[in-house]
């Protein structure tokens, strides 16, 4: 559902100069990883880390500013010093909200990885992140990829085959690394091509050996698809990819699911239905879910209930006395109310006795992102700007209004800048509450 990011043709959102010095700043960061490398497997349907029993307690991180949009330069990688003011603070508000991975949109090898081991030009962040081991904030990596590409072979397939060498070697040795991300929602079109599994296996094999080369380990693959499923045809992209048996390096698949508050529900549920999956494929990969949560935004009394794309308020200023059957908000609930029933169904999925094939996931989003409604300087609703029901918080799916805190202009962002700060919205005292209930690794979530 939620889209990747675009790269074409390079825009200069900012000066010349401004663009140097967020290269060179960067480059002067290239240093070795202290530490050694953190080893996560998965064990059957659980998770492991470090040897240990782990459940993800995530987050998705997208921080575009408010005026940016990713296919301009630094194409929303974020992640190098001259925008430490952007994820210090985020990622100290994060670690006081008991999150113990966050999952990246974007990623530029070519110019941010250094040479093997040292981390390149993110190790500052993964520095940040790891926190010398004490509450670390694991980090999976990321790297742009798009699937008619992959199909197609020949150069575009070893860009993304030389980057994803780059980026894997470059950072697989830093404890912070948790895995990395191999195409999101890539799959629309190609899933009935037997060369697109051909290549996308390359692909896949490409990162595990890089990560093999450097650590002697192979490194935690993923991948994400939109929850298309049928009854007659459940999720194509991993039924046909696992009977491609190409994909024998993929440790997980990521679904990204929007089904409401229970995930579908009895007779629907997204965990049954995953496991009846595996079960007819004869495969055990882990579920995790790649995106789960809600829009926090909704329209006014007026318009709610009809077909709008806004404009669009926050749900957090409407009184939970006006949501719910005879009210004006008839379909909606508060915000809190939806993530942690989200978390309390995705929680019975980890620690069941039977059935259990979900190791956790990551809500979606850190940070609204403007850009996503069609208008990177103001929040617009949709895209559709049909009225959803219950499957979100306040009934209408807004890509530009998932976040859990605020957005922030992008005149904020960069290098001798204050800290930025953000609005945190009642999803995050949610999240604070329900994610630090576990320990910080979540291992006794899951059943004895």
């Amino acid at each position: 559902m939620i889209r990747s990011f675009l790269r074409g043709t390079i825009h200069f959102a900012k000066s010349r100069s401004v663009i140097l010095t967020i290269c060179v700043a960067a480059a002067a960061t290239s240093m070795p990883a202290a530490g050694p490398n953190t080893i996560v497997k998965a064990v059957g349907f659980r998770l492991q880390l470090n040897g240990q029993l782990f459940a993800i307690k995530g987050m998705n991180y997208s921080p575009v500013p408010i005026g940016a949009a990713p296919e301009f330069i630094p194409y929303g990688d974020y992640f190098i010093p001259y925008y430490a003011n952007v994820w210090r603070p985020d990622i100290d508000k994060m670690r006081q909200a008991g999150i113990n991975v966050i999952k990246l949109y974007a990623g530029n090898p070519d110019l941010n990885a250094g040479t093997p081991g040292s981390g390149g030009n993110w190790k500052p962040f993964l520095d940040y992140c790891y926190n010398g081991g004490n509450n670390p904030i694991y980090v999976v990596m990321f790297s742009y990829t798009q699937g008619g590409v992959i199909a197609q072979g020949g150069n575009g397939l070893n860009d993304y085959i030389r980057q994803y060498d780059k980026m894997v070697k470059s950072t697989v040795s830093h404890p912070a690394v948790f895995g990395y991300m191999i195409g999101n929602e890539i799959f629309d079109g190609v899933t009935q091509n037997p060369q697109f599994w051909l290549n996308f296996g390359r692909l896949i094999d490409a990162a595990d050996g890089a990560a093999r080369a450097q650590t002697g380990e192979g490194a935690f693959l993923m991948t994400a698809t939109n929850d298309n499923f049928t009854p007659q045809n459940p999720w194509p992209a991993i039924a046909l990819g696992e009977q491609s048996r190409r994909l024998r390096h993929l440790d997980a698949w990521c679904i990204n699911i929007y089904r409401g508050p229970d995930f579908g529900g009895v007779g629907n549920s997204v965990f049954t239905q995953y496991a009846a999956l595996m079960q007819s494929l004869s495969v055990i990969k882990p579920l995790l879910l790649g995106e789960w949560g809600t829009s926090h935004t909704t329209r006014d009394e007026r318009t709610y209930g009809n077909a709008d794309k806004g404009p669009v308020i926050n749900l957090d200023d409407v009184p939970e006395s006006k949501m719910g059957p005879g009210h004006p908000y008839f379909d909606a609930q508060p915000v809190a109310t939806f993530l942690n029933t989200q978390w309390d169904t995705l929680k019975g999925n980890i620690g069941a006795a039977n059935g259990q094939v979900c190791v956790g996931g990551f809500i979606f989003d850190w940070s609204d992102e403007f850009w996503k409604g069609g208008n990177k300087d103001r929040q617009l609703g949709g895209p559709d700007g049909s009225f959803k029901g219950g499957a979100f918080a306040g009934s209408y799916y807004d890509e530009a209004g998932f976040g859990v805190t605020g957005a922030v202009d992008q005149s904020t962002y960069g290098q001798g800048k204050p800290n930025i700060s953000r609005a945190l919205f009642k999803g995050y005292n949610a999240v604070n509450v329900f994610f630090n209930a576990s320990s910080h690794s979540g291992g006794e979530l899951y059943h004895p």
